[in-house]
């Protein structure tokens, strides 16, 4: 139901500790399948709406919505930067429109968040959903940190359905405040978001099919096995000690050969 591992070794300090970020894992145990509901088409698998996102034969244009609590919105650089990285990849004829929302996840779950209090944020602050020929996206910015992290991981986003992903915001916050060098949060947010929604395009190989053969077995799966492109697992670690928007990475040409051919740009 989400998203690969995404474990990073890097040799950055904080607070004296060799930290690993990554994103959310499949693996995790005890995630509660969503009860079917009017709501349903927006509560399948992951990777299972990845044709209806990249292409315009289902749906024509995609209304985004960001859901966060007081202070934890990102920054306007990655909302502009997500909205110009979907444009180029979707095929939306009618346009990408990003609604805002302003939670209060504490009155349903208590951080640190498993993937199953993560569902039920969902499932009581969602306000956007799939609508006539306009597909759904929510996107939940964390004002806690995921429970999976442990000793020097962190877990920075998870795509745990087919138009659903948490990112948390918290654990960026955490690495820009208590940083001994600089930290550009749009960098990692940016990173962050761009490889969850490849999981949601259904890369790699998770709802679209492959063209060639560069999916990352056995060790990675559903991650591309060529370094530097966004789904190869290590990827955010190119961003790091940089303040260069041009450093986040985006998809190599076979992934992007396999979008394509799934109806993407």
């Amino acid at each position: 139901m989400n998203s690969k591992l995404f474990r990073l070794p890097i040799t950055y300090i904080m607070m004296v500790l060799l930290i690993a970020v990554g994103c959310g894992s499949d693996d995790e145990s005890g995630t509660t399948e969503p009860e079917v509901s009017n709501n349903a088409a927006n509560q399948l698998p992951l990777g299972a709406s990845a044709n209806e996102l990249l292409s315009a034969t289902s749906f024509t244009s995609l209304r985004l919505e960001l859901s966060y609590p007081e202070g934890f919105r990102p920054t306007q650089m990655t909302i502009d930067l997500i909205e110009s990285f979907l444009a180029a990849r979707l095929d939306k004829p009618d346009g990408i429109t990003i609604v805002e929302t302003v939670i209060d996840p504490s009155q349903t779950a208590t951080a640190p968040y498993d993937i199953n209090e993560i569902v039920a944020i969902e499932d009581a602050h969602r306000t956007v959903f799939n609508n006539g020929d306009e597909i759904g996206v929510w996107m939940f910015f964390s004002d806690g940190v995921s429970e999976s992290n442990s000793g020097n991981s962190v877990v920075l986003g998870t795509a745990y359905r087919n138009t659903s992903m948490v990112i948390y915001e918290k654990t960026f916050i955490d690495l820009a405040n208590n940083s001994t060098t600089p930290i550009n949060r749009t960098l990692l947010e940016t990173s962050t978001l761009r490889h969850e929604f490849g999981h949601i395009f259904g890369l790699v190989n998770s709802g679209t099919p492959l063209t060639s053969d560069h999916e990352d077995l056995p060790e990675n799966p559903r991650h591309c096995n060529v370094d530097g492109c966004l789904m190869f697992f290590q990827t955010v670690t190119s961003i790091f000690n940089t303040s260069d928007i041009g450093s986040i990475p985006d998809f190599d040409p076979l992934c992007i050969a396999d979008l394509q051919a799934n109806g993407g740009l």
